[in-house]
């Protein structure tokens, strides 16, 4: 229903609203514009910006939209509704406008001598994997999934460090970009917020946009937001800057 392209251009106010709207699309149909910038805690221009930027005439376009969404669900996605906005980000992959998107952070993997993939707990796990794919696909890539490793203050000079974290506010990995950088390492981070902290460090972000998520069998603040966008990001990286190495090789 949101186009990722669009999602990009919300400043910092126009995410909040953006965010409150994913995690509350079952109410919002039923909400005034008054009662929704209440609970967003912004102004009432703010969301008519925000419908206008999103392809919509009015906050009463915006709300018949979700009510449609709502009802083109398929049954399996009352089960699992992350699925409405993972559906919607893998179609948008193969769009030339998401390539153009990606293309910095395929220069800069393609342009490294080494790859190392950080990040901590289901982050860190997935940048194990990452590695490894890009492994297979011939790119020079390890991990580091223990925030306290130390990093060395030189020696990274030809090497892009791929910061996975769903926050981009934990402060291990804040503390641990810092450090890449500061050995002169290239920072992409692949975060769930491109204004966090970890987003504004790197050198080039990819966000992902999808709604925040905690366990509410557990611990509510373990975060089990969907990393499926993630999974597939890592993949498409690992291919394309895998071309773009066999290309290279092929003209020397």
């Amino acid at each position: 229903m949101f186009d990722l392209e669009k999602v990009q251009s919300l400043n910092e106010l126009e995410m909040l609203v953006y965010q409150y709207i994913l995690e509350h699309m079952d109410n919002v149909p039923m909400l005034t514009i008054r009662q929704l910038s209440t609970n967003c805690h912004v102004s009432t221009s703010t969301i008519l910006r925000f419908c206008s930027k999103m392809g919509f005439d009015g906050f009463s376009e915006l709300k018949y939209a979700i009510k449609k969404e709502k009802q083109q669900e398929h049954s399996f996605e009352q089960y699992y509704d992350a699925t409405v906005h993972v559906d919607s980000f893998l179609k948008r992959l193969n769009q030339q406008t998401f390539y153009e998107t990606l293309k910095p952070a395929i220069t800069m993997i393609a342009s490294a001598r080494h790859t190392v993939f950080s990040g901590i707990g289901t982050s860190g796990i997935l940048g194990n994997y990452g590695s490894r794919y890009f492994a297979n696909m011939g790119i020079n890539a390890y991990s580091i999934d223990d925030p306290f490793t130390p990093i060395p203050q030189r020696g990274f000079e030809n090497t892009v460090a791929i910061i996975l974290s769903v926050s981009g506010e934990t402060t291990e990995i804040i503390k641990q970009s810092t450090d890449f950088k500061r050995s002169g390492a290239k920072i992409l981070s692949i975060t769930n917020d491109e204004h966090s902290t970890i987003a504004r460090l790197a050198d080039y972000n990819i966000s992902y946009y999808m709604p925040d998520e905690r366990s509410i069998y557990t611990d509510p603040y373990i975060n089990i937001t969907t990393q499926i966008p993630v999974i597939a990001l890592i993949e498409l990286l690992a291919h394309q800057a895998g071309k773009e190495f066999a290309e290279k090789a092929s003209q020397k």
